[in-house]
């Protein structure tokens, strides 16, 4: 039986399970999910930087999602890829976390893999758009499966979306569909500034850029949050957001709710900083 182990080290994530727990019930203190009627939840987007900086958003769409709706497996859609790359997919049988090994869904990941002419993700990539959820999974979805795939920077995102929601109704399986994704990278860390740099630059990152981001993936416009995010650097993973946007609108799903939002600058203000998400559909 293969296994995926971890490769981020631990100021991504904490290393082991009592600290993981602890984070993630500090993530959820005093908070409570939006209302949503028993079994609607169909998936969401979530932020992929260190726990430090996004793991609330994280655990607030998944502490949702778990509130919602039993699923058989969570297919989960990572990024960092280019236009010219094909579908990567994760063929390990279980992935190592702090929490304990998570079981991922083989058989399917193998029919997907056919399906969309996919590639296997490399088992040291180092991609965090993957790994830095699977102890969120671990936790709120204990016995459920994993499916793990990275989609890219084109159409092809939107097809694999289409195939995996296809897949999963010939094969019976209730999915939740995830896509992983952070939003407007701004600053000289980045090489982009295209508001000069203090109070309204974040601003502007805040109100226009990322709000009209979150616009397109609320009103679950794949093609329309690709262009925006090719066009105004809005999401450093859009190709994840438009799969999964996909998938839930196959599924049923008409629009996103926004859980919350903000930036790493909120958390620590810099010239750098990051937007994030969190949306459920």
């Amino acid at each position: 039986m293969s296994v995926r182990e971890r490769t981020l080290p631990r100021g991504w994530y904490p290393a082991d399970r009592k600290t993981c727990e602890r984070e993630i019930q500090s993530f959820l203190a005093g908070w409570s999910p939006p209302s949503m009627a028993s079994g609607a939840g169909c998936g969401g987007i979530v932020p992929h930087a260190g726990w430090f900086f996004s793991g609330k958003l994280a655990a607030k769409v998944f502490h949702t999602l778990a509130s919602a709706k039993k699923a058989d497996i969570v297919v989960l859609y990572g990024g960092h890829l280019g236009p010219n790359d094909a579908p990567k997919i994760v063929l390990e049988d279980r992935c190592e976390t702090p929490l304990g090994e998570v079981e991922m869904d083989r058989d399917f990941a193998e029919k997907l893999m056919k399906r969309v002419d996919g590639r296997k993700e490399p088992p040291a990539s180092g991609d965090n758009t993957i790994e830095v959820q699977l102890a969120m999974i671990k936790y709120f979805f204990p016995e459920t499966k994993v499916v793990a795939v990275r989609s890219p920077l084109s159409l092809t995102a939107v097809g694999l979306g289409k195939e995996v929601a296809q897949l999963a109704r010939e094969e019976g399986k209730s999915i939740l569909a995830v896509g992983s994704t952070d939003l407007t990278h701004y600053g000289p860390n980045y090489g982009f500034a295209p508001k000069g740099f203090g109070a309204a630059s974040v601003e502007w990152v805040k109100k226009e850029n990322d709000k009209r981001f979150i616009g397109e993936a609320l009103r679950m416009n794949a093609e329309g949050l690709l262009r925006h995010a090719v066009e105004n650097n809005s999401a450093c993973s859009p190709g994840a957001v438009a799969s999964a946007v996909t998938t839930c609108n196959v599924l049923g799903a008409e629009q996103g709710v926004l859980v919350d939002y903000c930036t790493s600058y909120d958390i620590l203000p810099d010239s750098s900083f990051v937007g994030y998400a969190g949306i459920v559909y």
